[in-house]
């Protein structure tokens, strides 16, 4: 039962549970054993997160790649369940850790603050087979939060480099502004310029169409593509990752949005209580990291 709310609304899961199993069970049965297994799970995470990350065996694997992200969920305030109450969208932080060649994916899902999203990161990382060998070559969209928890986190052995498809939106963006008869063909050179280094020239081609000082920033992709370059020159080095076999876009941690959180936290019409929204969101990280055997045993 439980299984299937982790999966399917509460409704929809009193369905599943009439159709494998021949009887009938109220919804809110379904969804009070859910939450409440969901909280065990909680648990067992908090419990697993209070042991210190940093320790780290001699010898682990050569480079673990490291992504995070936040994702909004629709949530409403404590009350009675059939009052209106307004709706508020609320950031989950995602973090998520792999060992270069594997497949097996671990995460970690907060509303917590910054800090607390780096320290289960770490965790990530960790059980995705970090050691004092390690390299860690982590990804994002270039939010400033995730660079700084990069280097909290991971210390010297972390490297940080911007999504490579994020930066082609800001190209993209500015294409039409930079080359109007041929946009395509203007990003596609900026995009392999920057595979192979050539950064300058980049900003040098961004530089040539800057809008008018004071133009409004909804109004400006070039000087926004320029800024958001300029402001992550060390962010942005794609021939090292090539050269090593890395990735240099963040399809993990985009991937565990839909799969781990999406999928059951965004459904249509959905809107949640933060605290049951957490322990949901633990509940589908437990299960997607291999432990769901954890809360029968």
């Amino acid at each position: 039962m439980t299984d299937f709310g982790c999966e399917h609304s509460f409704q929809h899961a009193a369905a599943r549970v009439l159709e494998h199993y021949g009887f009938e069970i109220n919804v809110s049965a379904v969804r009070d054993a859910t939450l409440h297994h969901a909280g065990r799970a909680e648990q067992i995470l908090q419990k697993e997160y209070q042991e210190p990350f940093r320790v780290l065996p001699a010898v682990g694997d050569q480079y673990v790649v490291a992504q995070a992200d936040g994702s909004m969920v629709c949530t409403v305030a404590p009350g009675p369940r059939k009052a209106k109450k307004p709706r508020d969208w609320k950031e989950i932080r995602l973090a998520a850790a792999r060992s270069l060649g594997k497949t097996d994916t671990f995460y970690a899902a907060t509303f917590g603050e910054v800090d607390e999203v780096g320290r289960r990161w770490g965790h990530c990382a960790l059980r995705a087979g970090r050691g004092l060998n390690s390299q860690v070559h982590a990804l994002g969209d270039g939010a400033e939060w995730i660079r700084l928890q990069t280097r909290e986190v991971f210390g010297i052995q972390g490297t940080f480099l911007c999504d490579y498809f994020h930066v082609s939106e800001y190209l993209a963006g500015a294409a039409p502004s930079c080359r109007a008869q041929a946009p395509d063909r203007w990003r596609r050179t900026q995009q392999d310029r920057l595979k192979r280094g050539a950064l300058e020239k980049v900003i040098d081609a961004l530089t040539d169409h800057l809008e008018p000082p004071g133009t409004a920033q909804e109004l400006a992709p070039v000087s926004n593509a320029h800024r958001y370059l300029t402001n992550r020159t060390d962010c942005l080095d794609y021939p090292r990752a090539l050269r090593l076999g890395l990735p240099i876009g963040s399809g993990m941690i985009e991937s565990g949005h839909r799969h781990v959180l999406q999928a059951r936290l965004k459904k249509a019409g959905a809107a949640w209580l933060m605290t049951n929204a957490d322990r949901i969101a633990n509940l589908r990280v437990l299960r997607a990291n291999g432990q769901w055997l954890n809360l029968w045993n």
